[in-house]
C-alpha cells in the first residue's frame, strides 16, 4: 500500500477513535524523517554523479583493483589467463631472480641479484657507525615491489626493478647507494616490507622496538597507500616502527628482543589498536620478528657469532598482554655481555645473509649454522637476513 493511501487510512481512523491520534501522527512523523533522509542521499548521490565525485571515487578502486590484480601476477609470475585459476590452489613462488636489498635508517639501498655461486654479497665502506643502527636485509623478487615504513608512520611503495644493481662481491660506500624516497624532516627509514602477498593477505602487522603489537586489516591498503600513512604502531615518544608484515588470521607470529627474550603470539588473537605484549627492560629491544611456520626453525645470532637454534614446537604462544616471554641466554651469559644482533625463521635449505664489523655481507646455508652452532665473521656480528631457499616464502 502506498503511503498516500496510508495516509488516508490513518485519517479515517483518528476520525474514528480520536484517542489514537496521537500515536498515528508519530506514525507519520517517523515515515516523513525516512522519506526525508533517503531523499536527501539520492540527492547527495546525484551530486557527487554530477560533479565527478563518485566517477573519481570508482576510477580509484578499480585502479586498486589492478594493482592488486598486477601484484598477484608478479607473485605467481603468470599471465591473465593463469590468474583464472584459483590462486589458492597455487603453491609455487615465481621463478624470478632473487634480490638482496641491503638498507640504512638514512633511506640508502644497495640491490644485489643473487645466484647459487655467490656466497660473499660485497663489502660496505666507511659507514657502519655505532651511533646508527646496523643495515638491514631484505631478499625479494626482482620483479616484485616493496613498502617502505617511516618512522613517523608514512609509507611509499616502491619497485624493486627501480633499484639499480650494485656488483656481487665489490666494495660500496653509501655515497653510491640510491635512496628510493628521502625521508623527511626528522624521519628514518624503519623497515622495508615486500607487499606481493598483499592481495591474499589479512592484516599488516606492525611490531615496535620496544615490543608494541597492531595489526590492521589490508581492505583499508586502498585508503593506507592514497594517503600514504599506516601509522608509527607505537605508543612511547621514544619508541620506533621495527617491522611490518603480512599475515593471515592463521598464522602464528614470533619476536625476539636483544638481550634474549623470545615471545610467540597468534595474529588472530592481537588487537587493531597498539598494544604493548612483552615486558623489557630500559636496555632491552625488538631485534627480530617473523611468522612462525611448521618447516622452519627459529636460528638467533649474537655479537660473537655463537647461533641458537629453537625448533617450532618449542615456542610457547603468549596470550597474555605484557608476558616475560622465554628466555634464551642464560643469566650468566646475559652478565656477561651476551646479546643477540639478530633472529630469523628458516628451513635448513635457506641461507642466511650476515654483516659483520669489517662491512663485509656473506651467505651462509641455515643448515651448516645450526650444525657448527656458530657462525664466521670478521670481528663482530651485526645483523643478519634471511634469504628463502627455491620454493620457499620471504
Amino acid at each position: 500500500m502506498s503511503f498516500h493511501n496510508k495516509i488516508d487510512e490513518w485519517i479515517q481512523e483518528a476520525e474514528a477513535r480520536p484517542e489514537s491520534a496521537l500515536t498515528i501522527v508519530k506514525l507519520i512523523a517517523k515515515r516523513l524523517r525516512e522519506l526525508t533522509e533517503r531523499n536527501e542521499a539520492l540527492l547527495a548521490e546525484n551530486i557527487a554523479l554530477e560533479n565527478g565525485t563518485r566517477v573519481d571515487e570508482y576510477r580509484k578502486r578499480i585502479a586498486h583493483l589492478e594493482y592488486q590484480l598486477d601484484l598477484l601476477k608478479r607473485r605467481f609470475n603468470a599471465d591473465e589467463e593463469d590468474l583464472r585459476v584459483d590462486v589458492a590452489a597455487r603453491t609455487g613462488e615465481t621463478s624470478t631472480t632473487t634480490s638482496l636489498l641491503v638498507y640504512n635508517a638514512r633511506g640508502k639501498f644497495f640491490r644485489v641479484e643473487l645466484s647459487d655461486e655467490i656466497s660473499e654479497i660485497g663489502q660496505i665502506q666507511g659507514g657502519l657507525s655505532v651511533e646508527m643502527e646496523p643495515p638491514r636485509f631484505l631478499a625479494v623478487p626482482s620483479n616484485g615491489e616493496v613498502l617502505l615504513l617511516f618512522s613517523s608512520g608514512r609509507v611509499s611503495t616502491y619497485a624493486v626493478s627501480n633499484l639499480p644493481r650494485a656488483e656481487a662481491g665489490g666494495a660500496w660506500t653509501w655515497e653510491q647507494a640510491s635512496m628510493p624516497d628521502e625521508p623527511r624532516a626528522g624521519e628514518t627509514l624503519s623497515c622495508v616490507a615486500p607487499i606481493d602477498a598483499l592481495p591474499l593477505s589479512d592484516f599488516f602487522l606492525q611490531v615496535s622496538r620496544r615490543g608494541y603489537v597492531k595489526k590492521t586489516m589490508t581492505s583499508m591498503v586502498q585508503s593506507i597507500l592514497s594517503n600514504h600513512y599506516l601509522g608509527k604502531g607505537a605508543m612511547q615518544k621514544s619508541d620506533q616502527p621495527f617491522d611490518l608484515t603480512l599475515t593471515r588470521k592463521t598464522d602464528r607470529f614470533a619476536l625476539v628482543t636483544y638481550e634474549g627474550h623470545l615471545l610467540g603470539l597468534d595474529v588472530d588473537d592481537l588487537s587493531y589498536t597498539v598494544e604493548g605484549r612483552i615486558r623489557l627492560t630500559a636496555t632491552d629491544y625488538v631485534v627480530g620478528s617473523f611468522l612462525m611456520r611448521p618447516d622452519e626453525s627459529l636460528l638467533c645470532v649474537t655479537q660473537a657469532g655463537k647461533v641458537v637454534v629453537r625448533e617450532q614446537k618449542e615456542i610457547e604462544i603468549s596470550k597474555s598482554p605484557l608476558a616475560k616471554g622465554q628466555p634464551l641466554i642464560p643469566p650468566s651469559r646475559l652478565g656477561q655481555g651476551v646479546r643477540f644482533m639478530g633472529a630469523v625463521a628458516a628451513r635448513d635449505a635457506d641461507k642466511i645473509a650476515v654483516l659483520d664489523a669489517e662491512g663485509r655481507i656473506r651467505l651462509h646455508i641455515a643448515e651448516s649454522m645450526r650444525g657448527a652452532g656458530t657462525v664466521e665473521a670478521q670481528g663482530l656480528v651485526l645483523s643478519i637476513g634471511r634469504i628463502p631457499s627455491e620454493g620457499g616464502r620471504p
